[in-house]
Order: structure tokens, then C-alpha cells, then sequence
């Protein structure tokens, strides 16, 4: 017994993810409701998108994702640095950070739109505003959480202020800001989904709104199936990642 209680600690993730498929295929085939397909319906258009090539849009997502996370590490790491290294400045930008964390950043996609219409810019806009703002202050706080006497010490050997950023405080906080990169690639995938579906002609979000106008509910979980896939590995990389980072950093 002490050992199924182990197991299932030790694997309540791959046990709750069975409980979820139990539950689907139960409620599907004895209740039909017209919002949930059956399971084999499902791997059948899994089957069909990954067959017929319609899963190539996944290259133009992840192209503008890639682009999108990029441009976010760039500002958010330069907007982390100066924030941990000057009082001053984080003072002076931390409220527009916090105020652009609580902005329902889907709200904007219609803005971005008007400004730059259908363009690739539009997606990569959105998936920098998805990520940027938490991404941001995970790393300020990354920043600033090295041990002072380490600062101080950089401090007497004539280390300014971005030299200890540079030199002391991002050594010392590396496994927080991988934590911190995953958070933005999930926020990411959560923005270039979100262009793609309102915009609606480019991308996965293209097959996302060809099922829903269908009613293809099949299509429709299967490609949401993809993206929570997708999702999970990248997640898995990253904390294994982290993990690593974190048993080196000891």
C-alpha cells in the first residue's frame, strides 16, 4: 500500500490526466452533448490535420512566437537591469509595469490591428505585451534577491551599478530567470494564439476559426489538443532547465 501511495505521488500528474480522459469518454458516449466529441473523433482530425499538411500553419505561429519571445527577453532583461541596479528608475517604471500586468492585453489586439492591420507586426506586438510585463518583474526580483554582501564586496572593487547587474547580481540569479523565461513563453504561445484567432487569416488561429465557424467540434479540440501539447513540452524543457541550473547553482 505504502508503495501505490508513493507511486501516485510521484505520478498524480500522469493520474490526473487519465481521470480527465475517463471522464471525457464517459461523459461523451453516454451523454452526447453537442460540445464534447468522442475521443475517436478527435484522433480522427488529429490524424486528418497532421496528414493532409494542414499542421504546416504551425511554422508561421511558431516563427512569430519565436520573433515575439525573442524581442521580449531583449527589453525585459534591459528594463530588469536598470530597475535592479537604480532605486530610482524602478521607481519610476514599476507602476507602468504593474499597470500593464493587470491590462487585459486581448483588449488591445483590435488597437494593434488598426495600427498595423493584418501584418506579422500586429502578432509579435501582441506576443511581446502578453510576456513582457511578468517577464519583467520576475527578473527584477531575480535581480535583486543576491545575497548583499556580494554587492557590497563588487561594490568595493569599484563595480558601478550595471557592472554589478552584469557581473554579480545575473550570475547569482539565473535559475529565477529561466523561471522567468518560462512564464513568458507560456504567456507568449497564450498572445500569438490570441492575434491569430481575432485576426483569423494567418496561423493556427486560422484553423481555430475555420472549425468554430463549422461548428467542427472535433477539429476545433484537436487543435487545442496541439496546443496544450505544445505547451506542456516547452514546459517540461524549461524546468528541466531550471532544475539543472538550480542543482549546479547548489
Amino acid at each position: 500500500m505504502t508503495a501505490i501511495r508513493r507511486l501516485a505521488a510521484q505520478r498524480a500528474d500522469v493520474l490526473s490526466a487519465l481521470l480527465v480522459l475517463l471522464a471525457w469518454v464517459v461523459i461523451s458516449e453516454v451523454w452526447h452533448p453537442m460540445w464534447l466529441p468522442t475521443v475517436p473523433s478527435v484522433l480522427g482530425e488529429l490524424w486528418r490535420l497532421i496528414s493532409d499538411g494542414s499542421l504546416a500553419f504551425l511554422g508561421e505561429t511558431g516563427f512569430t512566437l519565436l520573433v515575439g519571445l525573442l524581442a521580449t527577453f531583449v527589453i525585459s532583461g534591459a528594463l530588469a537591469v536598470v530597475m535592479a541596479a537604480s532605486e530610482t528608475i524602478e521607481e519610476a517604471f514599476l507602476p507602468f509595469v504593474n499597470a500593464f500586468l493587470s491590462t487585459p492585453h486581448i483588449a488591445l489586439i483590435p488597437m494593434f490591428t488598426f495600427i498595423w492591420g493584418n501584418s506579422e507586426l500586429t502578432r509579435i506586438v501582441t506576443t511581446v505585451s502578453f510576456a513582457i510585463a511578468p517577464v519583467t518583474l520576475t527578473w527584477v526580483a531575480a535581480l535583486k534577491t543576491t545575497h548583499p554582501e556580494l554587492i557590497e564586496m563588487a561594490g568595493s572593487f569599484g563595480a558601478g551599478p550595471l557592472a554589478r547587474a552584469r557581473f554579480v547580481r545575473l550570475p547569482a540569479a539565473v535559475s529565477p530567470i529561466i523561471a522567468g523565461a518560462r512564464i513568458g513563453v507560456m504567456q507568449g504561445i497564450k498572445g500569438v494564439v490570441s492575434a491569430e484567432v481575432i485576426i483569423g487569416v494567418v496561423g493556427i488561429g486560422k484553423l481555430i476559426t475555420t472549425a468554430s465557424h463549422t461548428f467542427n467540434m472535433p477539429q476545433l479540440f484537436a487543435i487545442v489538443i496541439i496546443i496544450v501539447v505544445i505547451s506542456i513540452v516547452v514546459y517540461l524543457i524549461l524546468t528541466r532547465i531550471e532544475q539543472s541550473v538550480t542543482r549546479w547553482n547548489g
